[in-house]
Parts: C-alpha cells; structure tokens; sequence
C-alpha cells in the first residue's frame, strides 16, 4: 500500500486511464438509476407482460404501428402521451409498461415522460421492434 503513490507517478497514463473508466462506469449507473428507467430484454418484456400483466406501449407513428406491432400493444404516439396517461388503460399507473419502438432509442424518453406523469414500473424494450423481430416473435397488422 506504501507504493502506491510511486505506482501512480510512474504509470500516470495508466492511472488516468483507469480513473476516467471508473468515472464512465459509475456516471452510467447514476443517470439510469436516476432516470427511473430500465431498458429490457425480449424474454424479460414477455415475462413482465404475461406474469405481471404489463402492456405493451408501441409509441411509433400511425402507419408503422398499422403495418407491425405486437400484439395487444397499445398505440400511443409519442406526441400523444401527455393526454393518453391517465386515461383508458393507462390509467393504471401501477401496471407495468414495457414502451416500444423500432430501435428503443425514442422509448426511453417516452418512458421518461410516462415516469413524470406517474407510473411507477417503466420499461423500455432493448432494441425495440428488431429485437423482437431477431427473437422471431409474432408481429401483427
């Protein structure tokens, strides 16, 4: 323990290396814990729905979600999600939501907003509508 200032001095670049890594890691973890929301798998996304009665929340536009979409998700374009919450089968806002996109990129700030009006268990679908089409999972429309 006595050598480890003279570790670091002699081997700045790899010291730095690791602090700036360690930072990464760290400020990765507080902004997904501070935001709320967890981004999951297609197995999880299908365990959530079926064992906990979760909904799917496909937040594409009109005529993606009427060429493809899982089934029984519920349409709510992103545009829209301040007046659907807390309306209709979003009323719930214990329910868990599993929010759908076609990469997963756009859900996670859909999730956020549903997060600020009230639900309490949000998720976003990794890798959105591909995902679940590599997994060769049923798509409707």
């Amino acid at each position: 323990m006595e050598n480890i200032g003279e570790f670091i001095i002699n081997h700045w670049i790899l010291s730095s290396l690791f602090v700036i890594l360690l930072w990464l890691i760290f400020s990765e973890n507080i902004n997904r814990r501070l935001s709320g929301v967890h981004v999951i798998d297609v197995q999880q996304a299908v365990n959530l729905v079926n064992q906990q009665k979760g909904q799917f929340v496909d937040i594409r536009d009109k005529e993606a979600f009427e060429k493809s979409h899982i089934s029984d998700a519920l349409h709510v374009p992103a545009a829209e999600i301040e007046q659907m919450s807390g309306k209709g089968k979003l009323k719930n806002t214990e329910q868990p939501l599993v929010v759908v996109c076609d990469t997963g990129q756009k859900a996670r700030a859909a999730a956020k907003q549903f997060k600020g009006k009230g639900h309490t268990q949000v998720f976003v679908l990794g890798g959105g509508l591909h995902a679940w089409r590599e997994a060769r999972l049923p798509l409707f429309g």
